[in-house]
C-alpha cells in the first residue's frame, strides 16, 4: 500500500500547484520575521516559496531542504534568475543533514504535516533550532471541500487495500498536540487561523490544475486504475468541488489553515 513515506513529491508537476500556495509562504514569513543576520531553513521547501521569500529579506542566510531532487533544481533555477543566494540540500523532515542548531528560523509550508513520523520529525525541527530560534508551520484545518476531496482519494485506496490511510497522520492543527509535540524541547505554541483562496475556470479545471497530475494523486493512481475506479473517483471528487463552488461564474474554493508558531 502507498503511504505517506513513499510517494516521490518529484512526480507529476507539483510546480503547477505551488504557486497558489504562495500566500501561505507570505504569512509564515510575517510570522517568522527574519531578522538580519539570521540563519533559516525551509523544511519540505520544494520549489522554493518560503525560501525565496525568505531570502528576500536582508541579510538573512537561507537553506532548503527537499527529499525530491527535481523540486530542488526547480528552486535553485528559481534562485538564480532571482538573483538570491540560497543553499538547497537532499534530506527529509525527520533525517536533515544539518548540524545541531543551526537555524535560527524553522520554516515548513504545507509539508512536514504529510510526515508519517510526527515524532521523528519534530525531534529532528528542534534539532536544528538553535536554542533561542523559532519553528513556523503551515497546517490545513481538516475540513471543507479540498480535505473531503483527499477523503474520496484515500477512503477509496483504503476500501481497495483493507486498510486504513490518511495524508496527514498527526493533527498539526490542534494547538495543544502541538504543544506537546514540541513542549519536550522546550518550545511555546501559538497558532493562528489564516484563509487561502484557491480558484479556476471550473471545477474540472482545478481537477486538472491540482489534482490530476499532484504527487499524492499519482502515488495511488495505477491501484485505482487497476480496479477501475479512477474515472469514478475523479468524478466523485469534481462533484464535491461543484458542491462547495463559491463562484458560479468560474470557481474559488476557500480553505482555512493554521500559522503555527513555536518559540523557544
Amino acid at each position: 500500500m502507498t503511504t505517506m513515506s513513499t510517494i516521490d513529491w518529484g512526480t507529476g508537476s507539483y510546480e503547477r500547484v505551488a504557486p497558489q500556495l504562495l500566500p501561505a509562504a507570505h504569512a509564515a514569513i510575517a510570522a517568522a520575521d527574519p531578522q538580519p543576520g539570521q540563519r533559516v531553513v525551509d523544511v519540505g521547501c520544494g520549489t522554493g516559496n518560503a525560501a525565496l521569500l525568505a531570502a528576500q529579506r536582508p541579510g538573512v542566510r537561507v537553506t532548503g531542504v527537499d527529499p525530491a531532487r527535481r523540486l530542488l533544481d526547480l528552486a535553485r533555477a528559481k534562485a538564480a534568475e532571482q538573483g538570491h543566494d540560497v543553499t538547497f540540500v537532499s534530506g527529509d523532515a525527520a533525517n536533515m543533514p544539518l548540524p545541531d542548531g543551526c537555524a535560527d528560523v524553522v520554516l515548513s509550508v504545507f509539508a512536514v504535516i504529510f510526515a508519517p513520523d510526527a515524532a521523528a520529525s519534530a525531534a529532528e525541527l528542534a534539532r536544528i533550532t538553535a536554542p533561542d530560534g523559532k519553528i513556523v508551520l503551515t497546517a490545513w484545518l481538516p475540513e471543507g471541500a479540498g480535505v473531503e476531496a483527499m477523503r474520496v482519494i484515500i477512503g477509496e485506496v483504503g476500501r481497495i487495500t483493507g486498510q486504513a490511510s490518511s495524508a496527514m497522520p498527526f493533527q498539526w492543527h490542534e494547538r495543544d498536540q502541538v504543544q506537546e509535540l514540541f513542549g519536550t524541547y522546550g518550545f511555546d505554541v501559538a497558532v493562528h487561523q489564516h484563509e487561502l483562496a484557491f480558484t479556476a475556470e471550473s471545477p474540472e479545471d482545478y481537477w486538472d490544475l491540482s489534482y490530476a497530475d499532484h504527487p499524492l494523486v499519482l502515488s495511488v493512481q495505477p491501484l485505482l486504475v487497476e480496479h477501475g475506479v479512477m474515472d469514478e473517483v475523479r468524478d466523485r471528487v469534481i462533484e464535491v468541488f461543484r458542491a462547495a463552488n463559491e463562484d458560479p461564474a468560474a470557481f474559488r474554493l476557500t480553505w482555512r489553515y493554521v500559522v503555527i508558531s513555536a518559540q523557544r
